[in-house]
């Protein structure tokens, strides 16, 4: 959610400095002098309550809300994105390892762990990653961001190459930038204490540790305790964590409570007694509290509630909460896109052909989107790659408006010109067939252009842009019938299709951006087989260039992969990128938004005087 550059040289070692940086990432630093205890409150999005603990986590529990504000709070992945300035680097401070060395043409990839240790006393060591590895290679299906192909199809080995030292031999080589920023930083060790079957049973007797054929038993075990949330603030098992919090209060409507870890062994210990966070009903019911007062100290806080701005202005002009609070812009590390369903029933074949998504794509209208629902607080997206902040890793086929500019004439026209007919306002196949005149390879004749357009409601924006994006729509023949729904709801609803069944039935969803780790490659959205390729896109040209972005530090790579992406709307449609709002009291330091980190740092804040 960025680069500092690409590595010029393949056989290069990566450099912690040089992953990343913070391109547009922002943090405020209070002044007065720095205060140790006091209780910071943050204020959650409507619906997007954390709801699933266990690292490991399957597409349907994907969500940067359980990732960043629950779980790597208390569970350090192996390598750590952001700081308490803003920077994008790699976070060589909370990571639980030194930065990987890379040899054997970067097909060798050696990790020196640092003496963490968990809540219980074990060491954070080469056999929790080993153990995390082998539950990855047992249960890869199941994990969100797992592609077919790659990690960790693509690791030959991994051994313990001494009590705080794992080596991974892969099979071919690798760009260390990607493999770092996508793959490595994807390893959460875990404690030798799960590993186990049943609550009852000795930590370490499940055998997943040094077995991988054992580690189904020890993955159901884990995942059906992840599924008792009631249970996330008192089981001893979620407690064991080698991070800087562990959990005091936690139920299912998003009253979530932390206190320090006392046993944490990291440099960067929380300055506060206590880290809550509060759930709320409207992003109204969140700006109101805001304004009342100073009960909470950190939240968003939406641009209907804000001062117009032009889109290329950092802050509006004034700020109606500055009595308490700073405002702080913040970006999305991701792609902002209108996802399509490949594999639904009635409308896979009609998605797969490229001018119905060019014409879908030109009947929405983001500029008024960005000026109007916005109000000046978004980006444009034309690609997979952010334009904001700004970043390397953009190509100039996407700067400006890119080659599907709003043109709703222009869209109609693509429509009849491939077999299409406008029957009392929706367009209908009346000339099927597979011929440049025609409606194209599996789409019936009789087929209308009329979908179910699956929403995220949390955000009132969504809805502005949506029902804007159905009016110009229906000018073209084609009809949305909006259906908005929680963020989890929607994101339930839409990550369960695996190729045909009844999970297959929706159509188009958009809830954000999907949100990338370090790198903003297209693996784990793009390649066949992966994970979070939920709406099963699947071009073979597509494929061969993303995978030259995974071996080849070269920017042409990149821009290639990009270029193709633009053009071909890869089972996307671009949304406008929402620039976020961040409220920070006052009185309160250390508060960053690095764009390519969700997870939070309240370890970093401070109260002052």
């Amino acid at each position: 959610m960025q680069v500092k550059r690409l590595v010029g040289a393949v056989g290069a070692v990566l450099a912690a400095a040089s992953v990343l940086t913070g391109c547009g990432s922002s943090s405020t630093h209070s002044g007065g002098t720095p205060q140790e205890g006091g209780t910071a409150v943050f204020a959650e999005p409507p619906g997007t309550q954390p709801n699933w603990i266990f690292p490991l986590y399957d597409a349907a529990h994907n969500s940067g809300y359980a990732t960043g504000d629950l779980q790597r709070l208390m569970y350090r992945p192996l390598y750590f994105w952001g700081d308490s300035k803003g920077s994008s680097d790699l976070n060589e401070t909370k990571s639980l390892a030194a930065p990987p060395k890379y040899s054997d043409n970067n097909s060798t990839v050696t990790i020196d762990l640092k003496p963490y240790k968990w809540s219980n006393g074990d060491p954070v060591n080469a056999k929790g990653v080993l153990f995390w590895m082998h539950m990855l290679f047992a249960e890869k299906k199941n994990f969100a961001k797992y592609v077919q192909g790659q990690f960790p199809d693509n690791v030959l080995s991994v051994t313990e190459t001494g009590p705080q030292q794992v080596t991974f031999k892969l099979d071919s080589s690798y760009s260390p930038t990607w493999f770092t920023g996508q793959e490595l930083s994807q390893v959460t060790p875990l404690p030798i204490a799960w590993d186990k079957t049943s609550d009852s049973a000795a930590p370490g007797s499940g055998g997943c540790t040094d077995d991988q054929s054992k580690c189904d038993a020890v993955y159901q075990y884990l995942y059906e305790k992840s599924k008792n949330s009631s249970a996330y603030a008192t089981d001893p098992l979620w407690q064991i964590v080698d991070g800087p919090w562990h959990l005091t209060n936690y139920d299912a409507q998003g009253h979530i409570a932390f206190d320090p870890n006392p046993a944490y062994s990291g440099p960067d210990k929380p300055h506060l007694a206590h880290y809550k966070m509060e759930p709320f009903t409207s992003t109204d019911a969140i700006f109101n509290t805001f304004r009342a007062g100073n009960t909470l100290s950190v939240g968003g806080v939406q641009v209907t509630n804000l001062p117009e701005k032009k889109a290329s202005q950092e802050q509006p002009s004034s700020n109606p909460l500055q009595a308490n609070y700073n405002l702080i812009p913040a970006y999305g590390w991701g792609w902002s896109t209108s996802i399509l369903n490949m594999a639904n029933p009635t409308f896979g074949a009609t998605f797969k052909q490229l001018y119905i998504r060019q014409a879908m794509q030109l009947t929405l209208d983001q500029e008024t989107d960005i000026n109007s629902a916005m109000r000046g607080y978004g980006a444009v997206t034309t690609g997979p790659v952010p334009i904001k902040p700004e970043n390397p890793y953009i190509a100039d086929s996407e700067r400006g408006p890119g080659p599907y500019a709003f043109d709703k004439a222009k869209a109609k026209s693509l429509l009849t010109g491939h077999g299409w007919t406008d029957q009392g306002g929706v367009m209908v196949c009346t000339s099927p067939g597979t011929a440049d005149n025609q409606c194209g390879d599996g789409v019936a004749a009789g087929t209308k252009l009329q979908f179910t357009l699956e929403f995220s409601t949390g955000n009132p924006i969504y809805s502005r842009v949506v029902q804007q994006w159905k009016s110009d729509a229906a000018q073209a023949g084609i009809v949305f019938d909006l259906k908005g729904q929680e963020f989890n709801t929607v994101m339930d609803d839409i990550s369960n299709c695996h190729g045909s069944g009844p999970t297959c039935d929706w159509q188009i969803g958009f809830f954000g951006y999907q949100e990338y780790d370090a790198v903003p490659t297209g693996d784990q959205l793009l390649l066949p087989g992966a994970s979070e390729n939920i709406g099963n896109y699947s071009d073979p040209k597509l494929t061969e260039l993303i995978n030259a972005t995974l071996h080849s530090d070269d920017k042409a790579a990149f821009a290639n992969y990009e270029d193709y992406a633009v053009k071909t709307l890869p089972g996307q449609i671009n949304m406008p990128l929402r620039t976020y709002m961040e409220v920070v009291a006052k009185n309160l330091g250390g508060v960053a938004f690095p764009a390519n980190q969700t997870a939070r740092s309240p370890e970093d804040w401070y109260f002052t005087k």
